[in-house]
């Protein structure tokens, strides 16, 4: 016996039809939820900070939108960006910081070579740009270097200040480094000059300490560990001018 069914009866000229009735096409559950998801998740935001706090609205927000990022300050600065343009990068240290720090321009020099490498910015080789500079007796002179290397940019980063003690506490690791960037786009001779010449696009000061807070004591951290980590963030620090980073970046660097 049939229960809670409805029959449909149509007269077809000469007899009376019965049929069961039609019903929509079949929707799963899955497809329900595929297409209201991003409804249901836009309304728990609204309502997500009265139940479990802003922590709780960040995730969700980075699950749609993916972590914040932010243009480093040359794209800001020029509307430019250097993915897939030929760099150059020098940089430079005073004879008051190269006494003590005999090392420090050369390690920074390579190290943001590497970092902006693994950024899709295409660096010329670091041995390439020191050999223009040796063969001009360590002088920083911007033409010499734009005759002898490949590039379409060239940055100098001008090390003004670099220590890695508290001052009069020689027992406290806290350094700081002071210093400029300066960046040249190179030009090719054409009608209206016969040799490669640079224009400055760009300039920006810098201003590093490490770690953030509390000075480390010298006898928890190695001088030279605590060094190259101090040298890694000075460089993470200006490589992030260059290019397009997260925001979350710049506080696991502190």
């Amino acid at each position: 016996m049939l229960s809670n069914v409805f029959l449909i009866t149509e007269f077809s000229g000469t007899e009376f039809v019965a049929r069961m009735p039609t019903s929509p096409p079949h929707k799963s559950i899955s497809d329900t939820f595929l297409r209201h998801r991003r409804s249901w998740c836009l309304i728990a935001l609204l309502f997500m900070p009265a139940v479990a706090g802003c922590s709780q609205l960040a995730v969700v927000s980075r699950i749609f939108y993916g972590e914040p990022k932010a243009k480093g300050f040359f794209e800001q600065m020029t509307g430019e960006t250097l993915k897939g343009a030929r760099v150059a990068l020098v940089c430079t240290a005073p004879d008051t910081i190269a006494s003590e720090y005999d090392m420090v321009s050369i390690d920074v020099q390579e190290e943001l070579t590497r970092i902006m490498s693994r950024h899709d910015i295409n660096m010329v080789d670091s041995d390439q740009v020191t050999d223009a500079l040796d063969a001009n007796g360590g002088i920083f002179d911007m033409q010499v270097i734009v005759e002898n290397v490949d590039a379409d940019y060239l940055f100098h980063v001008d090390i003004e200040h670099f220590s890695h003690l508290v001052p009069n506490s020689p027992r406290l690791y806290h350094g700081r480094a002071t210093g400029s960037v300066y960046g040249y786009e190179i030009h090719q001779p054409n009608e209206l000059s016969t040799v490669k010449h640079a224009v400055r696009v760009f300039a920006k000061e810098f201003d590093t300490v490490y770690p953030g807070k509390n000075p480390i004591p010298a006898d928890q951290t190695p001088e030279r560990v605590f060094r190259n980590r101090f040298i890694g963030h000075v460089s993470d620090e200006i490589g992030r001018m260059f290019y397009t980073f997260e925001l979350k970046d710049t506080f696991a660097s502190r």
